[in-house]
């Protein structure tokens, strides 16, 4: 009887796993620190040498003395113009002691220096990076000086001159006359705070004590539902990256007791079920919050809750000292894994997310259709395995077959998905071309628009060949890159006119126009007029079809069917 459990974790783990994906974005539509749509339409403009639309917002920030949301455009900026100096100098050359440009210089000069130091411990730091960061550091103070002279009554330079500090070892007495500058302006700024959170860290110059007692000091001060009243879990979360903590449950945290570490994971909590899921304004906070209820071993199926709130909006830190979004997704992975093997088998079920999750929020953000070069009685025939519902269309006198997945038309939607989901995938288009291409002569062509990004994906014979997404300027492949993209799909659709396609492919854009162009050059037929702006636009094409899904003993029994010789063979049963 002792090695029950551990006989019963893979079938737990099979039956119950693909269960756990609801209300998680897949792994592909997880970015890190993913700016809101008018920080990313101004960074676009900026990297094709147009500088109106962020000169546009940073003065909207700032005459709406919106700390947050200048804090993250001129941050954004920065790292772009950090990779591109040329258009920095450009831009400074047309727009000389404009304090918006001075702040965002100011933000680069910094992201610089510590881009050479890295996230990394001081002791995986090298002595040419540690020289390198405080020459850098030097050079950004009188663009600091500058920033601040220009931008009298806004937090946001302040900030930069904590980053400053911190990295070049200023006196306590320094930091702290800067962080009430800024506090002097906004007593909430995040930033700042931060900052704060940071300097006084064990790792830094301070100690476990000093960091969480500041974060809870903060915390009690924020008004209600702000997102610094979870600063005490990104206090805890730098706590539990300290690899010398040992110990039981109760001592682990050193002169942390237990009650103050509940404290603040519950505070942490209860701060992220008062928003949306998928809302951007508690990313941070719920980041942390997610590693730090892993670090201290809290049940899987409540972390998982955590992962559902954050939604496509992974940030930088904590995960940069595990590896980045790798480290993300893998522990997702893991929490995800846990709360199947913790299912029972019979009678158990995932449970479901605590609040309502939007198609925008979770998985259901990925627009997708595949295009295939086959009757829809082919396609209709090598889709049955796959236990999901789709909607096809035929496209006269193109030889094309247009395909969406319909779960609207599952009667189990949003329920328990069973083992077969387990072992052929969670359901989007991809993944199940390479289930059902399983012997089958013709590609698949998946078109794709996950939230702001445009993209296709060939899949032959079970295999991606090849993919591609449009990301806008500095997403541009090299040419020879885009060539072999362009030679794998003109080998699927041998019209295709490959100069042409590699400067689809080589397109700057993230609108729409790139992938007509790339479809366009491969001789198929343009997507339909809505695609991209709603889910099973199929639903309104003339002649659409809908294939359900069936049992597995019901989609054997038709697969294995022997009709060899019948020319008449029907297809299987359609229904609207």
């Amino acid at each position: 009887m002792g090695r029950l459990p551990g006989l019963l974790e893979l079938p737990r783990l099979l039956r119950h796993y693909a269960a756990t994906a609801v209300g998680l974005p897949p792994d592909d539509e997880v970015a890190i620190d993913a700016p809101d749509l008018r920080v990313r339409a101004a960074c676009d403009a900026v990297r094709q040498g147009r500088y109106t639309p962020a000169e546009e917002l940073l003065a909207a920030t700032r005459a709406e003395a919106d700390w947050a949301a200048r804090s993250e455009a001129a941050t954004t900026l920065a790292d772009v113009l950090l990779h591109n100096p040329g258009q920095m100098e450009d831009w400074w050359a047309q727009k000389p002691e404009d304090r918006d440009l001075a702040l965002v210089r100011a933000q680069a000069a910094i992201a610089r220096a510590w881009s050479v130091r890295t996230a990394a411990r001081a002791s995986e730091v090298s002595a040419e990076q540690f020289a390198g960061f405080r020459v850098l550091l030097a050079d950004a103070v009188p663009l600091l000086e500058e920033a601040v002279a220009l931008n009298q009554g806004d937090p946001t330079p302040w900030a930069a001159v904590l980053a400053h500090d911190t990295g070049a070892a200023a006196s306590r007495k320094d930091f702290e006359d800067h962080l009430a500058s800024a506090l002097a302006i906004d007593p909430h700024n995040w930033a700042a705070h931060a900052r704060a959170v940071q300097f006084r860290a064990a790792k830094w110059y301070g100690s476990h004590e000093e960091m969480f007692a500041y974060a809870e000091h903060v915390a009690a001060s924020a008004p209600e539902g702000h997102p610094l009243r979870g600063l005490p879990v990104v206090a805890l979360s730098e706590l539990v990256l300290d690899e010398r903590l040992d110990g039981d449950a109760a001592t682990k945290y050193g002169p942390i007791g237990r009650d103050r570490v509940d404290a603040a994971i519950a505070e942490a909590r209860a701060l992220s079920a008062s928003r949306p899921a998928g809302d951007p304004y508690l990313a941070l906070v719920r980041n942390h919050l997610a590693w730090a209820m892993i670090r201290d071993g809290r049940p899987a199926a409540e972390i998982l809750e955590v992962y559902r709130a954050i939604g496509r909006h992974a940030t930088t830190f904590p995960w940069a000292y595990l590896g980045g979004l790798p480290a993300f997704l893998q522990f997702r992975e893991g929490v995800r894994a846990q709360v199947a093997r913790d299912t029972p088998f019979f009678g158990g079920t995932v449970p479901a997310p605590e609040r309502t999750v939007t198609a925008a929020d979770a998985g259901g953000a990925r627009r997708e259709l595949a295009l295939i070069r086959a009757t829809t009685a082919q396609v209709a025939e090598a889709v049955l395995l796959t236990g999901v519902t789709y909607r096809m269309a035929p496209l006269p006198g193109t030889g094309i077959t247009l395909v969406e997945t319909a779960p609207s038309q599952e009667p189990d939607a949003g329920g328990r998905r069973g083992l077969r989901r387990a072992l052929l995938g969670e359901g989007d288009l991809v993944r199940l071309a390479r289930t059902f291409t399983t012997g089958e002569p013709w590609p698949v062509l998946v078109v794709s628009r996950s939230f702001d990004l445009y993209g296709l994906s060939l899949v032959r014979s079970r295999k991606v060949t090849t993919t591609h997404y449009w990301q806008g300027p500095e997403g541009v492949p090299a040419q020879h890159e885009a060539a072999e993209a362009a030679a794998a799909l003109s080998s699927a659709f041998p019209e295709a006119d490959d100069r042409l396609l590699t400067a689809a492919l080589r397109h700057p854009g993230t609108d729409r126009a790139p992938l007509d162009a790339a479809l366009a050059a491969m001789h198929l037929p343009p997507l339909p007029a809505r695609f991209g702006e709603g889910f099973e636009i199929l639903a309104d094409v003339p002649k659409a079809r809908i294939v359900a899904k069936r049992s597995l003993r019901a989609a054997l029994r038709e697969s294995l069917r022997d009709n060899s010789g019948d020319s008449s063979r029907e297809l299987p049963p359609l229904g609207l």
